[in-house]
């Protein structure tokens, strides 16, 4: 019965030598929770662009795919700035995989929302940088008119 006597004793030592405090390095530090930022070049920064003009909006995005020789063009053209007062305008843009579309007023070049394309909102959500309860922006979701189920992109709208 002598051997059980040290039992007590060599579980404290085993339990104290475990608790030493030596972790692997990734163990150290603390769980990322940030959100993401243009380290991930998939990615677009929206909330960026809240309270951006049309002209600011286009040298972050780029050159928009509309072109000024369409009938539609990046621009309303006289007659149509005349027939529209420069209202809802809209530019296409292509930025990193991504379509967004962004409805402006010609006339003030305030930017009234941008949608950015697809079917997946929570994807969408990751790939815009977006997040539900911003101060910034609303986000909306843009239903698909040919399935009420799906979605065809997420709106983000300015609060101010």
């Amino acid at each position: 019965m002598r051997p059980f006597r040290y039992l007590p004793f060599v579980l404290l030592l085993s339990g104290v030598a475990a608790c030493t405090g030596s972790q692997n390095a990734s163990e150290n530090s603390a769980p990322r929770t940030e959100q993401g930022t243009a380290a991930n070049p998939s990615q677009l920064d929206m909330p960026s662009l809240v309270g951006k003009n049309i002209d600011q909006v286009r040298r972050a995005l780029g050159k928009p795919q509309e072109s000024k020789d369409e009938a539609i063009g990046m621009e309303p053209n006289a007659e149509q700035m005349k027939s529209t007062k420069g209202a809802d305008w809209i530019n296409t843009f292509e930025k990193n995989g991504s379509t967004i579309v962004v409805t402006f007023n010609a006339k003030s070049r305030k930017v009234l929302d941008m949608v950015l394309i697809g079917s997946d909102e929570d994807e969408l959500m990751r790939r815009g940088n977006l997040v539900m309860t911003a101060p910034e922006y609303i986000v909306l979701p843009v239903p698909d008119p040919k399935r009420p189920q799906a979605i065809s992109g997420v709106r983000m709208v300015s609060r101010r």
